[in-house]
């Protein structure tokens, strides 16, 4: 039994600099600061962990490069064989990073919905467990703990802004509002519009598959969310938001500037939100932007994409 978790509880930044600029109490939760980069340890951590203590000696994971970090690293801290699968968008310096955790790195087709299919095609043996990056209630779990978290060091807030690709850091979220009673808060998804699964099913009331992906922020890249997400945006009334590639990568370059912090462009469409003062941040008084970062973004790439977009 293991009896730590294998993510870290992160800070929580009140961001002077908008917050001051708005007129309005804005935060960050910097999930940029866990031990793989971004928020995925904290529901793939508490997979991983289940699944070892289940009894399974491999990991096989899909992934656009975040959540296969994190299953690599929880293979490396327990120990277990792990087996990740990245489609060819996948930068290399992500792809380094799992194998220098002692990964096995297979890359197969140009989506993870691609990488998917074939990675649930290896796991053969008995022993070897499929990891789902987010459409998995333990991982649901494992990522509502963002929400336990910031319930000790802030009072509720009148909107979280949450990036959203499979929909898994969403359902977490929305578990950990409803367990802390923050009845009074507002949810607001944000995505790039070559990415945009979420909005279109909320626009459509009915899931919708994407016809491709055309989008630089790569780990918003599955072309459906969870059944469960978007049911839950629905529930409670969700308000779906889609971002440019352009204004995403400007946000990161903004966030970059303020706390020094480089996040992917899937992390840039939650903050841009915000450094565009939409309507529904006008709205709010207080405002808690979840910092879910990414480790697949390096300097030079927001260099190329730069001199590409703009």
């Amino acid at each position: 039994m293991i009896s730590t978790t294998l993510h870290e509880k992160t800070p929580l930044f009140y961001a002077h600099n908008l917050s001051t600029k708005l007129g309005k109490k804005v935060y960050f939760k910097m999930d940029c600061h866990q031990p793989t980069g971004s928020f995925k340890i904290r529901g793939i951590g508490k997979r991983c962990q289940e699944a070892f203590e289940a009894g399974f000696d491999h990991f096989v994971i899909a992934s656009g490069g975040n959540a296969g970090l994190a299953t690599a690293y929880a293979g490396w801290k327990m120990g277990v064989k792990t087996t990740v699968v990245v489609p060819t968008t996948t930068t290399q310096a992500m792809q380094e990073k799992i194998i220098n955790l002692g990964a096995e790195l297979k890359i197969f087709g140009t989506t993870w919905n691609d990488s998917n299919v074939f990675a649930q095609s290896l796991v053969k043996k008995e022993k070897a467990i499929y990891i789902h990056p987010f459409d998995h209630p333990t991982v649901w779990a494992g990522n509502a703990s963002v929400i336990d978290e910031c319930d000790t060091q802030m009072s509720p807030p009148d909107l979280v802004v949450v990036a959203v690709g499979g929909g898994g850091y969403f359902c977490g979220v929305m578990e950990g509002i409803k367990r802390n009673n923050w009845t009074q808060t507002q949810v607001l998804t944000a995505e790039t519009e070559g990415a945009a699964s979420m909005k279109g099913a909320i626009e459509a009331q009915e899931l919708i598959t994407l016809e491709s992906i055309a989008s630089i922020a790569s780990s918003l890249g599955a072309k459906r969310v969870a059944k469960r997400a978007f049911e839950l945006a629905l529930e409670h009334a969700v308000i779906p938001y889609a971002v440019s590639d352009q204004e995403a990568l400007e946000a990161c370059r903004l966030f970059l500037n303020e706390t020094g912090n480089l996040v992917e462009p899937a992390c840039g469409a939650a903050l841009a939100a915000v450094y565009h003062n939409i309507k529904p941040i006008q709205e709010a008084d207080s405002i808690l932007i979840l910092v879910c970062g990414g480790a697949s973004l390096t300097l030079e790439h927001f260099n190329n994409y730069s001199a590409t977009l703009f």
